[in-house]
C-alpha cells in the first residue's frame, strides 16, 4: 500500500469516528441494503442492462409465424426450434423463462396456461426478494443520521451549559458528530434509493414480458392444435 491508500483509510477512519455512536448503525444499514441490491442484480443477470429486452418478444413472435415481418418476405418456413435456439444463444433471465415456456407448451398445451400462472408467481417472487428491505435500509439510514444530528445538538449544549462558548474546541465535536452523521445517513440512502427505481423498473418490465411471451406461446400453440 501506498501512503495515499494509509492517509485515505486513515481518513475514513476518522470520519468514522467522528461520527459518533450512529455511525455503526448507518454502515450496517448500507451493508445490508447493497448486500440485497446487488444480490437482486446477480439474480436478473445481464437482463439487468441489455437494452434488447423490448425486442425479444417480438423477434419469438416473428420466428414462431415462420421468420416474416410486416416488411420481410421469401423467409423461413415456421419453425419451434428456431426461436428456441435464437433465444438460448441471446441467453439470460427472461429468455431461459421463454425457451421453459415453449417446452411446456409443446408437451401440455392443455395445461399450459394454469401451469405457467404458477411459474410466473414463483419467477415474480425470484425477482422481488429480499427488494423490500432495500427499501427499509434506505429510509432507515436518514433516519439515523438525523438521530446522529440530534445526538451531536445534545453533546454541544451540554459542553456549552459545563463550559460556555468560549472554547470553540470543545463544541467542534458535537457539531462535527451532528454534520458528519448527517451527511454519511444522505450517503447511504440517495444511491439506494435511485438504484432501488432503476430495480424496480427492470423487474416489472421482466415480469410485463414473460407474461406477453407465455400469451404469444399460448396463442401459437393453441391456434396449431386447432
Amino acid at each position: 500500500m501506498d501512503n495515499s491508500s494509509y492517509i485515505f483509510i486513515e481518513s475514513l477512519e476518522n470520519t468514522y469516528q467522528a461520527g459518533g455512536v450512529v455511525m455503526l448503525p448507518i454502515l450496517v444499514a448500507g451493508v445490508i441494503g447493497f448486500y440485497f441490491l446487488f444480490s437482486s442484480w446477480f439474480r436478473i443477470g445481464r437482463d439487468f442492462f441489455r437494452k434488447d429486452i423490448h425486442r425479444v418478444i417480438r423477434r419469438m413472435r416473428v420466428d414462431l409465424n415462420g421468420g416474416i415481418e410486416e416488411d420481410e418476405k421469401n423467409a423461413e418456413p415456421p419453425s419451434v426450434r428456431k426461436a428456441v435456439r435464437r433465444l438460448r444463444k441471446r441467453g439470460g433471465l427472461l429468455s431461459r423463462e421463454l425457451c421453459y415456456a415453449i417446452d411446456v407448451a409443446s408437451s401440455n398445451p392443455e395445461g399450459f396456461r394454469d401451469y405457467m400462472q404458477v411459474r410466473m408467481m414463483k419467477t415474480a417472487h425470484y425477482l422481488e426478494r429480499g427488494n423490500h428491505v432495500i427499501s427499509v435500509m434506505a429510509a432507515a439510514a436518514p433516519l439515523l443520521g438525523l438521530l446522529g444530528t440530534v445526538t451531536g445538538m445534545v453533546s454541544t449544549f451540554n459542553v456549552i451549559t459545563l463550559y460556555g462558548n468560549q472554547n470553540p474546541v470543545l463544541m467542534a465535536d458535537g457539531i462535527s458528530e451532528a454534520l458528519i452523521s448527517t451527511q454519511s445517513g444522505l450517503l447511504v440512502a440517495f444511491p439506494l434509493t435511485l438504484l432501488k427505481q432503476r430495480l424496480d423498473e427492470r423487474v416489472e418490465i421482466l415480469k410485463q414480458k414473460m407474461e406477453l411471451g407465455a400469451t404469444v406461446i399460448e396463442n401459437y400453440f393453441v391456434e396449431n392444435r386447432n
